[in-house]
This record gives C-alpha cells, structure tokens and sequence, in this order.
C-alpha cells in the first residue's frame, strides 16, 4: 500500500499555493461485499474526521491521512505518527479550486492491493 500510496502522490502533486493549504491525500477503506481501498487527493482539506486515524508524513510520503474503522490498515502501515487532524479541516467555504484529482480504486485481498480502476 505505501508504494501505491507513493506512486499516487508522484503522479499528483499538491500545487505549492496558498490555495492548496488544505491539500491533503486521502486513503480510505470500505467494507461491503469485499474490502476496497481508495487514493485520492482532496484539494479541500478534511471533511469528515470520523475514523480518521491521523496525518502521516514522512521524508517521503506527503501528507496523508487514513480512514479505517475496521483497522484493517494495520496489515499496510507499520507506524502511524498521528499528527492532529484539525489543521486540515475544512471551516467555512471551501477554496475554489480547477484541479480534478483521480482516484484509484483497488480491492483488498490478504496484504496484496489489486486494482480495480482509476477514476479520473
């Protein structure tokens, strides 16, 4: 998942403008029929900080936090650094932004990410 994540955020950098402040990648987990992972960057910061488990950075990955109720993220990230999330909550209007991100879609099977699409 972090070469995924790595891979993601090379292809899509956050533009380095005082609009992009908010700029955050985003992984998150779903769980219905199977278990779905998404990668996508959201140019309007953090709109829902239920089951967030923090901003992780480090001398690579950019900022990026996680959502994950079921903890599943645990087989992929070895250590979380769980920064506070609220810098990166949206407050008020969102900042208008052109830039469409994609997101990448892949199914969860054991500890190996197949992908499923990319949405752009």
């Amino acid at each position: 998942m972090y070469r995924e994540i790595l891979k993601y955020q090379e292809n899509n950098p956050i533009p380095n403008t005082n609009l992009n402040l908010l700029s955050i990648y985003k992984v998150s987990f779903s769980f219905e029929k199977d278990t779905l992972l998404t990668i996508s960057l959201s140019p309007t910061g953090i709109t829902d900080k239920n089951n967030s488990y923090g901003i992780y950075k480090d001398k690579i990955l950019q900022r990026t936090y996680v959502m994950d109720s079921q903890k599943v993220s645990k087989n992929f990230i070895k250590m979380y650094k769980k920064d506070s999330v609220e810098y990166y909550i949206l407050k008020g209007t969102p900042p208008h932004t052109d830039n469409m991100y994609p997101v990448y879609m892949y199914k969860v099977r054991g500890d190996k990410l197949i992908l499923l699409d990319s949405i752009k």
